[in-house]
């Protein structure tokens, strides 16, 4: 039943068709399983499933929907996890003390099963400074307010994992108050005062409040130690304001009593997660007034480090100001232990494996100045603001140089031109104009041509013959041949750097590997043996794994912070069968030791490698390589 259940929710936050082989990916069952599962779900629920040779569909979300919940509600625990999740919620959503017979007989165990699984309940919660206690057989949670609160949202995260957090999974952790509605006053109370959130801090929030909310109705009350320091508030009075408003609001729509440290709880969150409406108002060179100029050195530190190992310029000025706030709000979460949550972690992490790492680069620049480690979501976070600038430049990596050959008889050469670089914009840029053939000679640097008149030879040069008058048909001639040129570029430059960059002696299949750690040692002794790194490269693998796993869907790729090999190599590794890698399964594993001078092509390497295992083709294709040869034929039969 909890396979079956894994598929349906997996299936549930699927859009489109998805493959029995993406599924295994996923959810680590075989194939043969995932068919034979949904074979069974299809018999007891006729319908429910839609196959085709695209794989697996279900279109009607909601009757799909009332069966998770009714699988959900109608079946006892039935696992280890299942049951500890049970008596979790048991004692701090729903009563502080329960009688332990009665918990045994609810959960389908005997008495000494129960008590096993409490004394395993008691090593996790010390990660939350919680204890599991028994008294008068009666369990109860003992701790402080603020842990449980944090053991409650970990739960509902749990759940969420294969999904993003919404309204309807928070209601039903949380059922005695509507969030719809708490949602509703905290958005008003925002666009009040010209303040506005994300749609997964804004969750967040509401999350936080409803917790508080339903843990009252246990007459929990707020802790002394979590109040605000007299005279020491760390929160303005504007965001004050807005809590207390919030605040307000709750209390009366809900008939509830909070206490000022919990105001001042909620205040603390919407200052490290709200923004300004009036950002934009910010002049860069007051930005220090704003965030102070701790925060001014420490985001020009980023910058400059980031230009000089990945050749990236961050510097813009709303990105700049933006940043800045970023990073002053991140340093008070992290200096208050506030935990932030991204529900897109995962899908940032495997769509944008490049924008990501160089998010992990910026967080151990943080850790450094700062002494604060940061978790995977706050990098996560990172990511999002450095992918909207990154994508915005990617323009000019794409952009084909072409020279216009136009006899003056015809039409204006600069008419022709600006037409031209305004449908085509963000790919082609004329550089120069000549009269005829004759006198290309002359030039060099360029990519293209693109011609009114027919050429009596071949140029050398791609080329393409236009009307002057710029027709439909030339547009899509045009369009085709810039992607020619661009393909060609990509093609002929991914061929050399791969096979510059993969060695024979790098080159592993089916690898008796235990795990990633055993993998890290091998490979990396390997790459030491070619002489491609020295000693400390191995040490700095596994400090940049402590940051981040390296581990992307199916594929691992292992490497330092910094640029720092002595010559630029790949060791891959193969895997039919996969291995375990912190929480993925791998099946392929690019251990990338690049140079600095070679910095250029870290990108180019990420995105090359991500496209060609999304696809399932093409990964099948990889996985059933036996020899270095083969390997070096597939990867190039890839570049497109």
């Amino acid at each position: 039943m909890d396979k079956e259940l894994a598929i349906l929710k997996f299936l549930s936050s699927q859009e489109s068709w998805v493959t029995s082989f993406s599924m295994s990916v996923f959810l680590d069952i075989s194939v043969r399983t995932i068919k034979s599962y949904i074979s069974n779900i299809n018999s007891k629920y006729p319908g429910l499933i839609e196959s085709s040779r695209k794989g697996y569909i279900v279109r009607d979300k909601k009757r799909l929907e009332q069966l998770i919940n009714f699988i959900k509600t109608s079946h006892s625990p039935q696992t280890v996890e299942d049951r500890k999740k049970y008596i979790l919620r048991k004692l701090l959503l729903e009563t502080n003390s329960y009688d332990l017979d009665a918990l045994a007989n609810e959960l389908l165990v005997s008495p000494l099963t129960l008590a096993n699984e409490l004394s395993s309940l008691k090593r996790e919660l010390a990660d939350f400074e919680l204890k599991i206690k028994t008294k008068n057989n009666k369990a109860f949670i003992d701790g402080h307010e603020a842990n449980k609160k944090k053991l409650i949202s970990k739960l509902i995260y749990e759940d969420t994992k294969d999904s993003f957090l919404s309204i309807k999974i928070m209601q039903n952790y949380l059922p005695h108050f509507d969030l719809t509605k708490i949602k509703q006053i905290v958005s008003e109370a925002l666009r009040k005062h010209q303040y506005f959130m994300d749609e997964f801090s804004l969750l967040n929030l509401v999350l936080h409040i409803a917790i508080t909310m339903e843990r009252k109705l246990m007459q929990e009350t707020c802790e002394d130690e979590t109040s605000p320091p007299s005279g020491k508030s760390m929160v303005n009075s504007h965001i004050q304001e807005i809590a207390v408003s919030i605040v307000e609001q709750v209390e009366k729509e809900f008939r509830v009593k909070f206490v000022e440290c919990e105001t001042y709880d909620f205040a603390l969150y919407i200052m490290t997660r709200a923004i300004s409406s009036t950002i934009n108002d910010i002049n860069i060179d007051q930005l220090g007034n704003f965030v102070g100029e701790n925060i001014v050195r420490l985001v020009s530190l980023i910058q400059t480090r980031v230009k000089e190992t990945y050749n990236i310029t961050l510097i813009r000025k709303d990105f700049t100001i933006r940043f800045a706030l970023h990073i002053k709000n991140l340093l008070i979460r992290l200096k208050n232990r506030i935990s932030l949550r991204n529900p897109q972690m995962l899908e940032i992490k495997n769509s944008y494996p490049f924008i990501y790492d160089v998010s992990v680069f910026i967080a151990n620049i943080i850790t450094q100045e700062e002494g604060y480690e940061l978790t995977e979501d706050e990098i996560s976070y990172i990511a999002l603001h450095l992918g909207v600038l990154i994508e915005e430049k990617k323009v000019i990596k794409h952009e084909v140089r072409a020279i216009l050959v136009n006899p003056q008889y015809l039409y204006k050469s600069e008419d022709i031109a600006v037409k031209l670089s305004s449908i085509f914009s963000n790919n082609l840029l004329i550089t120069e104009i000549v009269s005829g053939q004759h006198e290309l000679e002359t030039y060099y640097d360029y990519d293209m041509i693109i011609t009114t008149i027919p050429f009596e030879i071949h140029p050398g040069k791609p080329y393409v013959q236009i009307s002057p008058y710029i027709a439909n048909k030339d547009i899509l001639n045009v369009s085709k041949k810039i992607e020619e040129v661009l393909s060609d570029r990509i093609k002929t430059k991914m061929k050399l750097k791969l096979e510059m960059m993969f060695k024979r002696e790098l080159f592993f299949v089916g690898a008796d590997f235990k795990d990633q750690n055993d993998a890290i040692n091998v490979m990396a002794d390997a790459l030491e043996k070619q002489g491609i790194v020295d000693s400390s490269f191995k040490q700095k693998l596994f400090e940049r794994e402590r940051i981040s796993s390296s581990a992307y869907m199916n594929i691992a790729m292992p490497h330092p912070l910094e640029m720092c090999a002595i010559n630029s190599a790949i060791a891959v590794s193969i895997h039919p069968d996969a291995i375990q890698w912190n929480d993925n399964k791998v099946n392929i594993i690019f251990m990338l030791a690049i140079n600095i001078r070679d910095r250029l092509f870290l990108k180019d390497i990420f995105d090359f490698i991500t496209e060609v295992i999304s696809e399932e083709s093409k990964l099948k294709t990889l996985l059933e390589v036996k020899t270095y040869d083969q390997f070096i034929e597939t990867l190039i039969s890839f570049v497109k």
